[in-house]
């Protein structure tokens, strides 16, 4: 995907770092970038969150936002259980090889990918509690992604930001009556409670789980490749782990080969080790954010989402 041109040097350079254990920017092979991670990006959402791995104008920076709306029950569908509707596009000014339909396989693997993470028991999110009345009513999340920039490492960086998007959402309260008709039969119905100060949040959203995104080069792989380093990428694989240590779904990518079997052991392995050490390093961040949102709540409103500090 990285539409950066190396020379023969370089690239050689790269591969023989990684393969004796220093990579060109310094960081050890598990090592990510830094983080930032900002929550309440978009007013008009149920949930959002910004976040950006690596440093401004060299990291890969993604938007996510969460809107919930109430669906009518059809014959077909799950009788008591909600719904995840995931969509993510990536912005043409993110990559030159977005412009045009570029972006088409790489919107639609990402999706997929989303999709297959929070969708399911393995996601931690319990979609019986997004049901409100059995066969008649539930809610449906649509989870809206833009990556902005691309500078490697755009699946956790997308994870990161879906995670505190859905750890920051809030659903309206609900109030479900039972109501007789002339002819004694009971009948179910409900009322969304129009009051922004009388909201839920999302239950089970902290034990969604966090992404490792290892990228072999050479003999040898690294956590969190830069966008020197994907180009000469030989193979990803994506590893999503809950907060429990469960390996909840596993993604290859790449454009030449697998990894080889000697290493997916090895590779599984340590993606629960570091998903352990993410998962505290996610925490912090998002406190950090929601203390930041808090401070910024009785600031001055600028009237424009993209003009706070990120």
């Amino acid at each position: 995907m990285a539409s950066l041109i190396l020379s023969p040097a370089e690239q050689d350079y790269i591969i023989r770092g990684v393969e004796s254990g220093f990579r060109a920017d310094g960081r050890g092979s598990l090592d990510r970038r830094e983080v930032s991670l900002r929550t309440g990006m978009i007013s008009q959402a149920n949930g959002s969150a910004r976040c950006r791995i690596g440093n401004l104008g060299v990291g890969t920076d993604v938007l996510v936002g969460v809107k919930a709306e109430v669906n009518s029950w059809t014959p077909g569908e799950p009788e008591d259980l909600g719904s995840i509707v995931c969509n993510v596009e990536c912005s043409p000014s993110a990559a030159q090889e977005f412009e045009g339909r570029g972006a088409e396989e790489i919107n639609v693997e990402l999706t997929q990918l989303l999709d297959r993470i929070l969708n399911g028991p393995q996601s931690g999110l319990d979609l019986k509690k997004l049901c409100i009345i059995p066969k008649q009513a539930y809610w449906v999340l649509h989870i809206d992604a833009l990556v902005l920039d691309v500078k490697g490492s755009i699946v956790d960086t997308l994870v990161w930001a879906t995670r505190a998007a859905l750890m920051s959402t809030s659903l309206p309260r609900v109030v479900v009556e039972t109501i007789g008709d002339e002819m004694g039969n009971m009948q179910a119905e409900f009322d969304v409670v129009d009051d922004p100060e009388d909201l839920t949040p999302l239950e089970g959203a902290e034990n969604l789980p966090i992404s490792v995104t290892f990228s072999q080069i050479g003999k040898r792989y690294v956590v969190d490749a830069s966008e020197q380093e994907e180009v000469v990428t030989q193979a990803k694989l994506t590893v999503a782990v809950s907060p429990v240590m469960e390996i909840c779904a596993i993604q290859k990518g790449g454009m030449f080969r697998g990894f080889p079997p000697s290493l997916l052991a090895e590779i599984l392995e340590i993606a629960q080790r570091i998903a352990r050490e993410e998962l505290t390093r996610f925490d912090v961040h998002y406190a950090q954010a929601k203390s930041h949102l808090s401070s910024q709540a009785d600031e001055p409103s600028t009237g424009s989402t993209f003009l706070v500090q990120f």
